[in-house]
């Protein structure tokens, strides 16, 4: 059983099921993400122990174990959540992101989570749209100043040409590893260090497929939070995954909270300031470095 749904959770990780059942105990050892095809949102699972999890393409059915532990669910999109099998809980919306919390229950139950409509704006935080440029400050009228006396004119000093920034360099290309064989009895730290061994040569194969797919042509425009259903969104995704910025699968054409975490784990990552999560001319010269452009 041990070795079932271990396997399982890592395929469900990277993004390979489109939707998860699985029956009997599921233990979440750490958060996963589930996709939810209407509204088009990613759902973030924070560890728990719960009978069984199915996704479908517009909900979540958590099945909650006798006594066992409660679950929480967030979104980054700020999703209200319509609950039913049990008293609805209410959704906390915050700034950046919603929250429900399933508490533990007395018997077995199925829950149903279907993401609906987005927490309205103010009274616990603004919604998904993209941020407003700040507004340029009108510059103050100039004040009529009486003409000074000619003076001769002060000879010309030579200006210094600025020093020409470094270009960002290129990340080295990681390089597949060898997956260990398990014994015949394995322990948990040998299926442990095969599942990493997986996870570190797909994320090297995702990279030799990004660099044919997006490597092609440069990043020219600057994306933010806010952008939905973007072809080039989705591109710097596919990089950032790609990087191990971002979880695989999250390729969703949406800026949103997850996106900018992982835009500015990048711009940590090559010492670009400010770290702002925003897509801007500074980090698009990296990432054309990093794809050789």
């Amino acid at each position: 059983m041990a070795k079932k749904l271990t396997i399982a959770i890592l395929l469900f990780g990277i993004g390979l099921l489109p939707s998860l059942a699985l029956a009997d105990e599921v233990v979440v050892s750490s958060e996963i993400y589930v996709f939810i095809a209407d509204p088009g949102e990613t759902l973030a699972l924070a560890s728990a122990t719960v009978d069984q999890v199915v996704v479908s393409d517009t909900t979540v059915v958590i099945t909650m174990s006798a006594g066992g532990d409660a679950v929480t669910i967030s979104s980054p999109g700020r999703y209200k959540f319509a609950i039913t099998g049990i008293t609805d809980p209410g959704t906390t919306c915050g700034s950046s992101s919603s929250s429900l919390v399933i508490p533990s229950q007395a018997s077995q139950v199925a829950v149903t989570v279907d993401p609906d409509g987005v927490c309205p704006s103010g009274g616990g935080g603004g919604g998904g749209g993209v941020s407003p440029s700040p507004s340029v400050s009108p510059s103050p009228s100039a004040s009529p100043s009486p003409s000074p006396s000619a003076s001769p004119s002060p000879s010309a000093s030579p200006s210094p040409s600025p020093s020409a920034s470094p270009s960002p360099s290129a990340s080295p290309v990681p390089e597949l590893v060898d997956i260990p064989v398990l014994p015949a009895n394995p322990t948990t730290a040998n299926i442990q260090a095969v599942i990493d061994a997986l996870v570190h040569n797909i994320a090297v194969l995702q990279a030799q497929l990004l660099q044919q797919q997006v490597g092609v042509q440069p990043f020219n425009i600057n994306l933010y939070y806010g952008h939905t259903n973007s072809a080039e969104v989705k591109r710097l995704q596919e990089f950032l995954i790609s990087k191990g910025h971002l979880a695989a699968g999250l390729n969703t054409g949406n800026y949103y909270s997850l996106t900018v975490a992982a835009v500015k784990a990048y711009q940590s990552a090559k010492s670009i300031t400010p770290v702002a999560g925003y897509f801007g001319p500074l980090t698009r010269a990296a990432v054309n470095a990093d794809l050789g452009l």
